[in-house]
């Protein structure tokens, strides 16, 4: 991978693009007195440099997230077939990362976040998170619930949480990359979570709420938090991994040299990340070729379905009643394969159909094309000789 880091400034929560280091900085670095270890090619200096910047701030919240990276907008989440499966894999231990196999698996903790505007501000910086909040300042307030999964009275923790940095961490290369069509992408993010009184949202107005069932899985150095999120009739699978400050901290005091140790730190986050990254993407692959397998089980049947007298019908008066009737047809088509081809993934029939009304609609126009140009043709011959 060519090495590349682009970071955008000026901005009050500077996003980070970080692929690959150039190994010869940490020669500069070395000299500059500020560390001693070389950089590695899938090494994350910027996230080391955050850490050597915050590590002090008893606030600091440093976690890495795996979701998918647009352009400019990163959507946190994984499918759930590869949120069970992540769930399983680590249920079973993973020893290099400081999980013992056979351990009994978490309980899962059942929480609601409220998530509050605070007008004018309330004296915090603004946390850019909240959809809807007008990019004012927001306040979370976190309650337990009951065995029916119902918020008790009082919130457990009511907090301001400030986005400090992201750094989206490059996906690996090589061999052992998965296939373009099925990466995950990782992203760290700095944040400072302030405690604050919890009357102080009373009165505010309330900008949206979500419901979590949480498991937690402890190491060492970080815990590993697999999180349903359940917000209004939107539902995500989020897998989270989140440093524990006290260890890091007491790491960083402790060693002759913090830039060394913290390129360690990053170093052990990175590689769990890309651990999870990695066995997500596995999942979405197998998923994606079991669709395929099941699709061209029955590619020649489906075919043939459009042969048949009353579907073609169909399909050819819609066309001709115009585009405003095209997705009418790709419906129509899309129950029929649906309801006799139900083991198919219902995103494959809604693919496969939009292709042959597509056809279709070529086939038409070439047809009314052709009859254009012969009766020009014909125009022509009847006309007298000069």
């Amino acid at each position: 991978c060519a090495a590349s880091a682009v970071v955008q400034q000026p901005c009050p929560h500077p996003a980070v693009w970080e692929r690959v280091c150039d190994p010869s900085l940490g020669q500069r670095l070395a000299a500059l007195g500020l560390g001693m270890v070389s950089l590695e090619e899938g090494d994350a200096p910027l996230v080391r440099d955050l850490l050597l910047e915050h590590f002090r701030n008893p606030a600091l919240e440093v976690e890495g997230k795996l979701g998918r990276r647009s352009q400019d907008k990163f959507t946190a989440g994984i499918s759930a077939e590869s949120f069970a499966e992540l769930e399983a894999r680590l249920c079973a231990g993973l020893p290099s990362f400081g999980l013992a196999p056979g351990s009994a698996p978490p309980e899962a903790e059942v929480t609601v976040d409220r998530f509050h505007a605070i007008e004018g501000g309330g004296g915090f910086r603004n946390s850019n998170r909240a959809r809807g909040a007008n990019k004012g300042s927001t306040v979370r307030s976190s309650f337990a619930c009951d065995d029916s999964d119902c918020p008790l009275k009082e919130p457990f923790e009511v907090l301001n949480k400030t986005r400090l940095s992201d750094c989206h961490i490059g996906r690996p290369c090589g061999d052992a990359a998965p296939p373009p069509n099925c990466l995950v992408d990782m992203r760290v993010s700095f944040s400072l979570e302030t405690v604050v009184p919890g009357t102080i949202i009373e009165g505010m107005p309330l900008v949206y709420e979500r419901h979590k069932r949480r498991q937690t899985f402890k190491a060492r150095l970080f815990r590993i938090q697999l999180t349903h999120v359940l917000q209004g009739q939107r539902e995500t699978f989020e897998v989270e991994v989140e440093l524990c400050m006290d260890v890091v901290k007491h790491r960083l005091e402790a060693a002759s040299v913090q830039a060394d140790e913290a390129l360690v730190v990053t170093r052990e986050l990175v590689a769990i990340l890309r651990e999870l990254s990695q066995q997500a993407a596995v999942v979405k692959l197998c998923r994606k070729r079991k669709r395929l397998e099941d699709f061209l089980a029955v590619e020649l049947e489906l075919r043939a379905t459009l042969d048949e007298p009353e579907v073609d019908a169909e399909l050819r008066r819609c066309v001709c009643e115009g585009k405003e009737a095209l997705n009418r047809a790709k419906q129509y088509l899309c129950g029929i394969l649906r309801v006799r081809f139900s083991s198919v993934d219902e995103v494959a029939l809604f693919r496969f159909a939009g292709r042959q009304v597509a056809r279709v609609m070529q086939r038409e126009l070439s047809e009314a094309q052709k009859g254009s140009e012969g009766a020009s043709q014909s125009d022509e011959s009847d006309l007298p000789a000069a």
